[in-house]
């Protein structure tokens, strides 16, 4: 007995420093690009803060797979002077990218907004999570896209601005 525990103990410890397969890749995501902070003394140009925008413009998710779960952020921006509401939404794509089709039916499903109705202070930015989360046993297009929709709806008028985050996702 005392020789099966011995050779169970040596056992784990030979396989505790062995190197352990990866798991899969999980689905790759680029960083947002970075926003130049003023030194001491400087002031931020206006332009920058005066504005309502997202970031970053499109997002590559690349290597993932049916049962995969890849996490992003969106930057958004209220350059108005009083709070704003916003909405954040999927939408399907009016045209795509070259060598993209538009996301399967389904994939509204699989894409998770954190804060789909966020209100910005006025000047706030704010991240946003967006989760894709593929089932194993989905099916899709080798290369697809869809977009997440940013919209203040505070806005008033005949003409609404929407800001669109290209979302592409290639597959395994």
């Amino acid at each position: 007995m005392k020789w099966l525990v011995t050779l169970i103990v040596i056992a784990g410890l030979l396989l505790a420093g062995c190197p352990q397969p990866s798991a899969p890749p999980m689905a790759e995501t680029p960083e947002p690009p970075a926003v130049e902070t003023p030194a001491d003394g400087e002031t931020v140009p206006p332009e920058q803060y005066d504005k309502t925008w997202i970031s970053p413009p499109s997002v590559m998710v690349g290597n993932f797979y049916p049962g995969a779960r890849a996490e992003y952020m969106i930057s958004m921006h209220n350059g108005n002077d009083e709070p704003a509401e916003f909405s954040v939404t999927f939408k399907d794509p009016r045209n795509t990218s070259e060598g993209f089709v538009a996301a399967p039916p389904e994939a509204k499903d699989w894409v998770i907004i954190d804060d789909p109705a966020p209100t910005l202070a006025a000047k706030e930015t704010r991240d946003v999570l967006i989760v894709v989360e593929m089932p194993e046993y989905a099916e899709s297009p080798p290369k697809w896209e869809f977009w997440i929709v940013v919209k203040d709806v505070t806005q008033t008028g005949m003409v609404q601005t929407e800001l669109a985050c290209r979302c592409l996702v290639e597959m395994k």
